[in-house]
């Protein structure tokens, strides 16, 4: 079995790609009637996005996460030195509050991407892992360096500090405005953490884990998943300190770029999609296909389209109950809680939403993308899928940099 789907694959490596349809042909000789089935009398339609187009999208609406989250943080500073107009803080608010909804673009658009390129080459997970892990890296020591230097360094100017007096103060300033869960900036932690979810659900390991063994393979998957819990957790902490005045809570800046910063009930709607990828080619065969069948359905317009829906139904699954959630959550914290008199309905949505409950609503926002995307979409030079991260990176910096600059200044 295992020397069949090694066959498998070198076929596949050698599949000829049409320069007009991108189409892959590879011999049905051996199809049963099942796959015949489901790979003859392909549909047309098909999505006009591919996962390159993704990627743009997803990097744009990054570098739209990052300016949303320089005018908080230019704001916070304004308010600090009571050097901001109270009216021009009411509008700034209002647009940083309607920039931070496109904040919840960029995962599942690059996850969905990463789909594709795994679906189009099985066993890229080292690729990806080592590309995220990079940018991982970079935006860790991005975030030290613009800490460092225009944070800490600018308190130890302005209040005659020294270097460490300056970086604790820095802590106690953003505690005390509520604003550390702010900084938690590195959305490529939630990437990493959802690729390794993709490996543990999705790949079988050639050497180790072999029989009964692969479900300790499996069950390595709870590693990030309860990673990212924490994160949820230690988030939803220090987004307390805004709430509750008599609440303390902070964390050492040299963590907070390590912590994921996105709903637990997004990390829970892509798990379910990895489980999907992984039932669907046993139910294939199931049914009575062959692997060299399934390989080929893989790229047919109609399973592109299947899969679609299915991500999108799962998605919206996702943020209905995560509306449930928040609705029974609620209605338990203000019967319970105590002082519930002093509490409205927006505090307790608020206290929620430190936590990541109710923020997974927004995966509706992504279902239009998923519909429109297609995985099957190919591109024949593959250069600028290599210049993509170095290019999306320095918008990013950018963006930062240019709203820091003007926000402040003016």
């Amino acid at each position: 079995m295992r020397k069949k789907k090694e066959q498998l694959k070198e076929k596949v490596q050698e599949v000829e790609i049409s320069a007009t349809n991108q189409e892959a042909v590879i011999s049905k000789e051996n199809f049963s009637e099942y796959d015949h089935k489901r790979i003859d009398h392909d549909i047309k339609y098909r999505g006009p996005l591919s996962y390159r187009y993704l990627r743009m999208i997803g990097w744009i609406a990054l570098a739209v996460m990052f300016i949303s989250m320089s005018l908080s943080l230019a704001f916070s500073i304004k308010t600090l030195n009571g050097t901001i107009d109270p009216t021009k803080m009411m509008v700034l608010e209002k647009v940083t509050n309607i920039l931070s909804y496109i904040s919840a673009l960029p995962l599942p658009l690059f996850l969905i991407a990463n789909f594709a390129v795994i679906l189009q080459q099985r066993g890229n997970y080292r690729k990806l892992l080592k590309q995220y892990g990079k940018l991982v890296l970079i935006i860790y020591v991005g975030f030290i360096i613009v800490y460092y230097h225009y944070i800490v360094i600018a308190l130890m100017r302005i209040g005659g500090m020294s270097f460490i007096e300056a970086r604790d103060s820095s802590i106690a300033i953003f505690t005390i405005l509520g604003k550390q869960n702010g900084l938690v900036v590195n959305v490529f932690i939630d990437l990493f953490c959802c690729v390794l979810i993709m490996l543990f659900v999705e790949y079988t390991p050639k050497n180790h884990f072999k029989g009964k063994k692969i479900i300790l393979f499996r069950l390595l998957v709870l590693i990030p998943i309860l990673y990212e819990i924490g994160s949820a957790v230690l988030m939803g902490l220090l987004g307390l300190n805004g709430i509750d005045a008599t609440f303390v809570f902070s964390l050492p800046p040299e963590v907070l770029p390590l912590l994921g910063k996105k709903p637990v009930g997004m990390i829970f709607g892509f798990l379910a999609v990895c489980i999907y990828i992984k039932i669907r080619e046993k139910r294939y065969l199931k049914r009575g296909g062959t692997e060299e069948g399934y390989y080929y359905y893989l790229r047919t317009n109609r399973n592109s389209l299947n899969f679609s829906l299915v991500m999108s139904v799962i998605f919206l699954i996702v943020a209905v109950l995560d509306i449930v959630v928040t609705i029974g959550l609620g209605a338990i914290l203000l019967k319970n809680i105590p002082y519930a008199e002093y509490y409205t309905v927006e505090d307790i949505i608020e206290l929620l939403s430190c936590f990541t409950v109710g923020r997974s609503v927004c995966l509706i926002l992504v279902i239009p993308f998923v519909m429109l995307f297609s995985y099957t979409k190919q591109h024949v030079d593959t250069k600028l899928d290599k210049l993509l991260p170095i290019a999306g990176v320095g918008l990013v910096i950018f963006s930062i940099i240019e709203t820091l600059f003007f926000s402040l200044l003016f």
